[in-house]
């Protein structure tokens, strides 16, 4: 079963330029959630799935406490983050993306992702 959050806005200070590092920016979350067995979809209780407003609350902290200089650090501290704190997760995709990036062109979004699966954390 996979479950989806997507365009979670959280304001972070992430980047490379000592602007983005002080001034800060918005910053844009999607996630996938994957776990092999839901017991949730038969039972309907929230206590056998993952609350997604903990996720939400996870995203926010990773985002707003720290500060990194790459999106792809950022994507995979949170990523990390998600599957040491909900064990009925098998996997997690996150891309963080950054609308509308100070560059001299136009540009909707930079974006980075990180996939991480149980596995990847016991090696």
């Amino acid at each position: 079963m996979d479950f989806f959050i997507e365009g979670l806005e959280v304001y972070g200070h992430h980047g490379v330029l000592q602007e983005d590092r002080v001034l800060g920016q918005r910053l844009l979350s999607d996630v996938r959630l994957s776990m092999k067995d839901c017991q949730g979809a038969e039972t309907d209780r929230v206590e056998d799935t993952i609350d997604y407003t903990e996720i939400l609350d996870v995203i926010t902290e990773v985002t707003t406490v720290e500060s990194y200089s790459l999106l792809e650090r950022l994507a995979q501290v949170v990523a990390e983050t998600i599957l040491k704190k909900f064990s009925l997760l098998d996997e997690v995709w996150v891309q963080v993306s950054k609308p509308h990036p100070p560059v001299a062109c136009a540009l909707m979004s930079v974006s980075a992702a990180a996939e991480l699966k149980r596995s990847d954390l016991e090696g």
